[in-house]
């Protein structure tokens, strides 16, 4: 009996935390592509600016959400031992953000052996939401062609604090770079 009621317990505290990973996941879905025939791993140097030619969602691309990523960015690529150089970088990172309307539609069908005593059917509901993107191109500035390209996309709910805010848009350009290689270090400078 003590065996069962430990096993019921093992299982119930597996479920529990399996539904607490599932709740605490990403709601962002983070993918990359890249230029197979350029070496990523010789740059050293970057600049950060926003995406030319864009347009640019009011919310998520007003100027404190451009700000807020440009300095995630920023920050993420100087973790990851790139200098930043305005003047004259070897990458340059562009970034922009956009909002889609999206509509998911979801289907229960309530068929059964039964269905002639209880009724049955098929019950159809629609969901609408805005999915935002975090795009992020990096070009090589000798040839200005894009060399990678990373992005976020997903149902995001804005954060209400200022730090949350700062929080969520560097946890989302971590994730963003996060295959993108680490600047290797110079092996004849000293310093």
């Amino acid at each position: 009996m003590k065996n069962i009621v430990n096993r019921a317990k093992s299982i119930a505290l597996v479920v529990v935390a399996g539904i607490l990973m599932f709740a605490c996941s990403q709601a962002l879905q983070v993918s990359y592509d890249y230029d197979s025939s350029v070496n990523l791993k010789q740059f050293k140097t970057f600049k950060v600016e926003s995406e030319h030619n864009m347009e640019t969602d009011p919310l998520l691309g007003s100027e404190l959400n451009r700000r807020r990523l440009g300095d995630a960015v920023v920050e993420v690529m100087q973790s990851k031992g790139y200098k930043l150089d305005q003047n004259n970088p070897e990458i340059i990172v562009r970034f922009m953000t956009d909002v889609k309307d999206r509509q998911q539609v979801r289907s229960n069908n309530m068929y059964s052996p039964y269905m002639w005593w209880y009724g049955g059917g098929n019950n159809i509901s629609t969901y609408n939401y805005q999915e935002s993107r975090f795009i992020l191109n990096i070009y090589q500035k000798n040839s200005d062609k894009m060399i990678w390209q990373g992005w976020a996309s997903g149902k995001v709910k804005a954060p209400t604090k200022k730090d949350d805010r700062e929080t969520m848009v560097k946890n989302t350009m971590t994730d963003i770079l996060r295959t993108f290689p680490e600047a290797t270090l110079d092996t004849y400078s000293r310093k």
